[in-house]
Order: structure tokens, then sequence, then C-alpha cells
């Protein structure tokens, strides 16, 4: 078993880092993969004296208070009306006071508290930074609390130790409480392709299996009144999911296609032959611009994607005017999901083997515990249970404890949700979002194939064999945990280099940028110090490659 304790000599050095917020989903946002030595000590001495268990429910014997904050995404119920942390409260004595924040306010609202002598006992589903927070004392290394207390996530960290890895901050510690996701279908991250089956059959077509055919079956499904209500201009042939305020093309769907994926958390950058490559100043990222450019020249590409709202993105799920598009399940168009088909990553003409990419089984930092908790053994135990198979299930709304409220047994022992979820009006991700947590991503918990029936539905289970042939078969890292050093040099070259590779992304996709002006755009890129930048994340794989 390993000691996740740090020698105490380390607590004593304090180094400061940049400020930036970590979103709830683990993304390689260019603060997020940083830590420095000087966080509080996790063997923090505990106010609860003899009403503490160290297993076992409950978890104090007379009820104690606890303040989280928690960010709350606009399609999820609020904590407090959940029946699985209802249940939970009376199952472990510890009443939770939940300080919801909604996602659009979540990074300022974070900054503030942290700022200030109100600090919560914990953030969950979006962390502060980790190299500011920890060096200025205001989260606690908890590495000693999962040694003493953990069940679930010191059993997890054995069994992938590569997210141990990505957990670890530079001298050793654990700032933060992971997601930890071993549903490997995903682990996508929504490369996954679907088609309107219904629409290839009422126009008499076969199945894409190269791009060309691809491009020539949306041609159909722009031209041919695919969805038969006599008005050929309605349909959208390929659609794009919401991706946030920077409105991205998702490029990295299409990439497979050409046999690349990106590694290391970071969308720019893949691992070729354990050599780093920034593949955006490429002829091959350079193809694939071109390739999306014919969509969007000929009205393939929906030509919102750049200006629409998550609510506009999900009504063309949900109606029947979308031909093609990438998502990992079915939750966020059910109401549709029987008229499509899975779709293996069409093949290009240069021969290249598709690919499709997954993440990490190390879904980021995801919870903290901050000084002002005055006894975190209750908390880290709190949380902890979630990363067992009984506890992951259970937050899942789906356990004997919660049987007749949110799931049933069925004829083979197993569970699954009640009739009420699975027939819901909104949808069984958005019915599931009203009783637990989960739904949104970000929340501490072990996903895994048992309790993830939201996104892991029998329609996605069933498409699997069409994918998993072109699953990645090279590690997914995480991202990495620089030095203060190199996080200073990572997150000052990052900051204009993303903004530019995202604006030129765009502009060439959209014919706003010439291809003639290749040269000039990857002059930029060096001028922008992306080869500094490589250098950097190569030494940090090659240190996690050396670890694993």
């Amino acid at each position: 078993m390993k000691k996740f304790r740090k020698p105490i000599a380390l607590l004593l050095a304090v180094l400061m880092g940049t400020s930036l917020l970590t979103g709830c989903t683990g993304s390689s946002d260019s603060g997020s993969g940083t830590s420095q030595e000087g966080g509080e000590s996790s063997a923090t001495v505990s106010q609860t004296d003899g009403n503490f268990n160290a297993e076992g429910f409950p978890i104090v014997n007379e009820k104690v208070t606890k303040h989280f904050m928690i960010n709350k995404p606009a399609h999820i119920g609020n904590p407090d009306d959940m029946v699985t942390l209802q249940k939970y409260e009376e199952m472990t004595n510890v009443d939770v006071e939940w300080e919801v924040v909604s996602s659009d306010g979540f990074s300022e609202r974070v900054n503030l508290v942290m700022a200030s002598d109100s600090m919560p006992d914990a953030i969950l589903k979006g962390v502060p930074d980790i190299t500011k927070t920890s060096a200025d004392g205001s989260i606690i290394d908890i590495s000693g609390l999962i040694d003493e207390y953990s069940v679930g996530i010191k059993s997890l960290y054995d069994q992938y130790p590569e997210v141990y890895e990505a957990s670890k901050s530079p001298d050793g510690g654990i700032y933060a409480v992971p997601n930890i996701n071993t549903l490997v279908p995903n682990r996508t991250n929504h490369r996954n392709l679907w088609i309107n089956q219904t629409w290839l059959d009422n126009l008499g077509l076969e199945t894409p299996e190269t791009l060309d055919e691809y491009l020539d079956v949306l041609r159909a499904f722009r031209d041919e009144d695919a969805n038969g209500n006599g008005d050929p201009s309605d349909e959208i042939p390929y659609v794009v999911e919401y991706s946030g305020g920077d409105h991205r093309a998702r490029v990295n769907i299409f990439l497979g296609s050409w046999g690349i994926h990106d590694n290391l958390g970071y969308e720019f950058l893949t691992i070729q032959d354990d050599k780093v490559n920034m593949y955006v100043i490429d002829d091959t990222y350079k193809e694939v611009l071109q390739f999306m450019n014919t969509m969007w020249t000929e009205g393939l590409l929906d030509n919102s994607l750049y200006t629409q709202t998550n609510d506009v993105a999900l009504s063309k799920f949900n109606s029947d005017v979308s031909g093609s598009f990438a998502l990992s399940s079915d939750d966020l168009w059910s109401a549709y999901s029987e008229d499509y088909s899975p779709l293996a990553p069409p093949t290009n003409s240069n021969g290249d083997t598709p690919v499709i990419g997954l993440n990490s089984a190390y879904g980021g930092a995801a919870m903290v515990i901050t000084r002002s908790d005055e006894s975190p053994e209750i908390t880290l135990r709190w949380i902890d249970y979630f990363f067992t198979e009984e506890g992951a299930n259970f937050i899942g709304a789906l356990s004997p404890d919660l049987e007749g409220i949110t799931c049933q047994k069925m004829e083979d022992g197993s569970y699954d949700y009640s009739d009420e979820i699975l027939n819901s009006d909104k949808g069984v991700s958005m019915a599931v979002g009203e009783v637990c947590p989960l739904p949104g991503g970000g929340f501490p918990y072990w996903r895994n194939e048992n309790n993830s029936d939201f996104i892991y539905s029998k329609k996605v289970q069933e498409s699997v064999p069409v994918y998993e042939p072109y699953y990645q078969t090279d590690p997914a890292y995480a991202y990495p945990v620089f030095s203060v050093e190199d996080a200073e040099v990572v997150n000052d070259i990052r900051r204009d280099l993303d903004t530019y590779l995202k604006e030129c992304e765009a502009k060439f996709i959209t014919g706003e940028m010439s291809f003639d002006q290749w040269d000039e755009y990857v002059a930029t890129c060096e001028q922008m110090r992306i080869h500094e930048l490589e250098e950097i994340f190569q030494a940090a794989y090659d240190r996690m490659k050396e670890s694993a």
C-alpha cells in the first residue's frame, strides 16, 4: 500500500504561483497543472475528539455541519433537494450547508472567497489554482488524510498508479481530491461520431466509410429533404456540440481520421514515438482544416456554431434537423436516440489508420479542503465513500439504499433507474441531475461501468464495438504538474498562443484566412515560442513516463 504522507520538512517551503482557476471538467487550462510546496499539512488537529469514527457509518456520532461550495451547471438540480445527498446525511450524520454557485459566476466567486477570511470547508466541481492556494496555505495537503482514513481513493491509487502520479504535486503532497474515470467509452470526450440512420434509409444511402463518402452523404442530407417534411432547407448536415464561450468547431473529431489524437491533457499537442509534437503547425493539421473548410463553404457544417448558445445546440439535437454529430453518449438527445447509428471514424485518402483519442483516467482536480475546515478527516471520509464500488453506485442513484426512490432492482440483480427517471420528458440525464450531482461532470467520485447509466445507456453500450477498434492504444496522460518555474513559462506562452491558435482555427475553417497564409501562421506560432512550449512538455512527459 502506498504511503501518501510527505516529509514534514517540505511543508516549510512556501512558493508562490500564478492565480488562475481550474474548471470543473479537469481541462487543460493553463494554470491547472501546477503546485508547489507550502500547503498546510493534512495532519491538521481535529476538533471532533471522540465524536469521529475512522471507519463505517455514521462518520460522526453526533451531527456536525459542514459548509461546502459547489459549482452548479444549469441543467442539474440544487444539492439541497437531491434525495441521494439527503439520504447520505442520514447515513453519515454530516449536515452539509451548500453554497451553490452557477457555472457562469463560479470562477469569480471562488477567487473572492479564497482571498477572504470566510472560506468554505471545501470546494467541489471546480477548484482554485492549486499553485497559489497550496503555497499560501489556503488549501491543505490531504495526502496524510488519504493514508490514514481513505478506503476508496487509496485503493484506486493502487489500481491506477497513473492517477496517483497525476494527483501529486512536485513537493509530494496531494492538494485535491480527483475525479477518477475508468469508464473507457466515456473517456473519448465526445469524439464518437453518430449519423442519422433514418435519413440514410429515407434517401437509400449506405453508411459512409471514407471521408469522401461522408461528404457525399452530408451533401445529400443538405439537398434532398432527408427528414421528409417537405422542406429541403431545414436540415443541418453536421451539427456541432456547444463547446463553451470560445465556440470551437471540435476539430479533434476529424483529426482522428488522420491518425492524430491529443495527449497530456492539451488539445494542441500529441505524442508520436515518445516525441511531443505541437501538431498545429504541421501540414497534416492543415489538411484537416482544409477538409473542415470544405464542410463550411458547402453549407455542411452548422454555420451558427460560432455564435450559438448551449440551449440552441441542444434544441438541434432534440429535433429532426441533425444529420450527424459527435457526442460520447445519447443523454443530451435521448428523444431522437433511435434515429441514429454509431459511425466509425471515416478513413482519409492518405491511408492513415483512424484513431479515437482517450482522456486519462485522471479526470482532474475536483475538490479541495481549505484551512477553514476544523475537522478535515470528516470531510475526507465524507467524499471517500464515493470512490468505493458501493459508494460510487450510491452517489449515482443506483443503490439498494435508494431502491424504490431513484432506482429499481432488475431480474439479474443489477439496478436501473426508476421508470419515472427513465421515462422523464426532460431526458434521463437531466432527470438524474435532479436526484444526484453527477450530470454536468466534475463531481469527485469514481465513474465506472456500473454507476453511469445516465451517460452509458444501453444504446451507447451497444455502440462500443463500432468504436472500440479505434481507441488509442498508447497511454493517455493527464496534464503535467510543472515546477513553479516551468509553470510560469507555460502559462505565459499559452496565454497568448492558445488564443491565437483558436482564432486562426476558426478563420481557416470559415475562409477568413486563406491557406496561402499558412506559412505566415506557422512563423507567428514560432515567434510566440511554440517550440519552447514543446520542449517543456517533452521534459514533463519524460518524467511521467519514467515514473509510470
